[in-house]
């Protein structure tokens, strides 16, 4: 199961250390920090971001399940973002995956609901997974 949305916005800017932990251009910790603290106050359990070489990166535990988080800049678009979200589960989630798909669709349902009360992201749209 994944999910992937595209937005625009000018509230997430390249931060100084970012250059040296992710490939160039390709920022995203700002907007890692923004979804980890309002994801956190509406049940979800987020790790400390975590750079990646292609942006940055959120462990998630919802309802007693694991999934993760990616998100990054979009290089050569300015202002250009993607969020990602896929199932993280072991042979025990393989098994039961009507439930893993509930939860992962309520957590869906819940980062979109952070990207759009965002007044400072526009154009959010979902991508083919």
């Amino acid at each position: 199961m994944e999910r992937v949305w595209s937005f625009y916005s000018s509230a997430f800017p390249l931060e100084p250390d970012e250059a040296e932990k992710v490939n160039p251009g390709l920022g995203g910790k700002a907007l890692c920090r923004y979804l980890k603290e309002a994801l956190a106050g509406r049940g979800v359990e987020p790790s400390e971001p975590a750079a990646e070489d292609w942006g940055w990166r959120l462990e998630l535990a919802f309802e007693g399940r694991r999934f993760w988080m990616g998100l990054g800049a979009v290089s050569n678009e300015p202002e250009r973002f993607l969020v990602f979200l896929k199932t993280r589960r072991g042979l025990r989630g393989l098994l039961a995956g009507a439930v893993w798909r509930a939860s992962f669709e309520q957590l869906a349902t819940l980062v979109e609901q952070v990207l759009r009360e965002h007044p400072e992201i526009r154009d959010l749209a979902e991508e083919p997974a």
